[in-house]
């Protein structure tokens, strides 16, 4: 039986602190509109059958499903999916083969 992703809006206060103590990255909020954290889109990506894609992790966290569509904090996700799993950022894609977001670099881009 697969474990959930861990969702700090759902634990109580001190468990919540606790949680950002150990791993600050709970405490970064990524999706404003639904409130999902870094923390919790990096445990989407990385667990085993991790998310490979924007809307694999839509999915799972609910990241990019509030108000804006993902307005807001698509780049963010597609940088953590590059950090994390080495994918190049005009490779990352929305839902698989065929729905690339990026078209390619610019002349000025610059890798993290």
């Amino acid at each position: 039986r697969r474990q959930g992703i861990t969702d700090p809006k759902a634990l109580p206060e001190e468990e919540r602190s606790a949680l950002i103590r150990a791993n600050p990255s709970y405490g970064q909020v990524v999706c404003r509109c639904e409130q999902i954290t870094e923390g919790e889109i990096v445990d989407a990506i990385t667990r085993p059958l991790g998310a490979r894609t924007i809307d694999g992790i839509k999915r799972r966290v609910r990241a990019g499903m509030g108000r804006c569509q993902a307005g807001f904090c698509t780049s963010r996700v597609m940088e953590l999916v590059h950090e994390h799993l080495g994918i190049p950022m005009e490779e990352i894609t929305k839902n698989g083969t065929g729905s690339k977001l990026l078209a390619g670099r610019t002349a000025k881009f610059t890798e993290r």
